[in-house]
């Protein structure tokens, strides 16, 4: 009874151990921390804020008038010359706004000020996504940390079975050495787990800004999966959420805004100018008061081929917005079935798969322990058990990352 005993204790520690650590959940209260702290620290979002801030200062920097032009001309003649016709001459021009050409300049500035902001919402996005998928895989390395640990648990108290079975008349201690063995291996599978702990702990560190070495607490994932969106009501979602669609648009109203720039400049160009002439002993001559115009003509087939140009990158435009439309639609299919068929695992292996590899390993220990089983039928059911554990805990995360990958490529806030 007493060997028998010990034998049930190191079937269920594996189920025990897991749940008596307290660890973090990694939930969506979380996952908003740590994406809200690479969004604010990370410098690929900072650099994507410092460009939205230029684009709103370009808005600013659009000009109604051009500088007016002042002129000096001095004459060199005899002194009667100079009285009666003036030695100083000034001049003052100023060019007249091209109607609708401000109005043009400053929509397309403003929709490249919109299409920065899509491009830092972005950028936040993307390294948020990447400062939560390594928290997921902190969690699932901590998941397989336990697991491994509840292992070398049930291998130690197979060990100690082992002996006490070889201290019976005619049996042997060939299999106290090879569990040995097998605990060994896998004690060096447990030192590579916290290796890899370590690792992704301090990448998870740099996406946040923190100092590399900076701990974190034990992380655990759900139990089991959360809901999958329809695919379908996501894609309908793209053009209103998607950033990279949404900047896309407004480079297209800026293309758009460039075609109006183009038809505007080719109007001819006006200018009120003033004049006076002065004698350097004091005396006013005059003041003339003019209008002055430009003449496009010469440069018509230049004005022509620059709204040519600009109306065909109008429609580029157009059609790379719905390239990246139907890009994002199909990585978004690729998301939500890549979560859907996580999660049906994830409820498989945590349900009948489970239950009859436990049944099966309890039936297998048994009969080892009356020396009806060999030992490697007792260690492969047991093998079986624990990858069917990792694997559950594995379907969570990727059903995790799935759905982080999908909110990433449709944000609902």
């Amino acid at each position: 009874m007493k060997i028998s005993s010990t034998i049930l204790t190191g079937l269920f520690v594996a189920g025990s151990l897991l749940h008596a650590q307290e660890a973090k959940l990694v939930d969506e209260i979380f996952l908003s921390a740590l994406r809200t702290e690479a969004a604010r620290n990370h410098p690929g979002a900072s650099s994507a804020k410092f460009r939205a801030a230029a684009a709103a200062r370009d808005i600013r920097g659009i000009r109604l008038w051009d500088d007016p032009m002042v002129g000096l001309s001095l004459m060199a003649a005899d002194t009667a010359k100079r009285k009666s016709d003036g030695d100083i001459v000034l001049s003052f021009e100023q060019p007249l706004p091209k109607p609708g050409l401000y109005e043009a300049n400053r929509s397309k500035a403003s929709a490249l000020q919109r299409a920065e902001v899509e491009n830092l919402r972005l950028s936040s996005l993307e390294v948020a996504a990447a400062a939560a998928k390594d928290a997921i895989e902190l969690a699932l390395a901590d998941e397989a940390i336990d697991l491994q640990s509840s292992q070398i648990q049930w291998l130690d108290s197979m060990v100690k079975n082992a002996r006490e079975m070889s201290i019976n008349p005619g049996a042997t201690s060939i299999d106290a050495l090879r569990l040995e063995s097998e605990l060994a291996r896998e004690n060096q599978v447990f030192e590579a787990a916290r290796r890899t702990r370590d690792s992704v702990s301090q990448r998870l560190n740099l996406r946040l800004g923190r100092p590399l070495e900076s701990s974190w607490p034990p992380l655990r994932i759900a139990m089991n999966p959360s809901p999958v969106p329809v695919a379908s009501s996501e894609i309908a979602r793209i053009t209103r959420a998607n950033p990279k669609v949404r900047s896309m648009q407004e480079m297209a109203g800026a293309a758009n805004a460039d075609t109006r720039i183009a038809n505007r400049e080719r109007q001819p160009q006006l200018a009120v100018a003033l004049g006076t002439e002065l004698y350097s002993g004091g005396d006013f001559r005059d003041l003339t008061v003019g209008l002055k115009m430009g003449i496009p003509y010469f440069n018509r087939a230049s004005y022509d081929a620059k709204i040519q140009a600009s109306q065909l990158r109008e429609k580029a435009a157009a059609q790379d917005v719905e390239a990246a439309r139907l890009e994002i639609a199909s990585s978004i299919l690729a998301a939500t079935t890549d979560a859907a068929n996580a999660a049906a695992q994830a409820r498989a292996y945590a349900g009948e798969i489970y239950q009859n590899a436990l049944a099966a390993t309890q039936s297998v220990q048994a009969s080892w322990i009356s020396s009806k089983s060999t030992l490697t039928d007792l260690l492969e059911s047991n093998r079986m058990l624990f990858s069917i554990r990792l694997e559950q805990r594995r379907f969570v995360a990727m059903q995790l990352a799935a759905l982080e990958e999908l909110n990433m490529l449709v944000p609902r806030n």
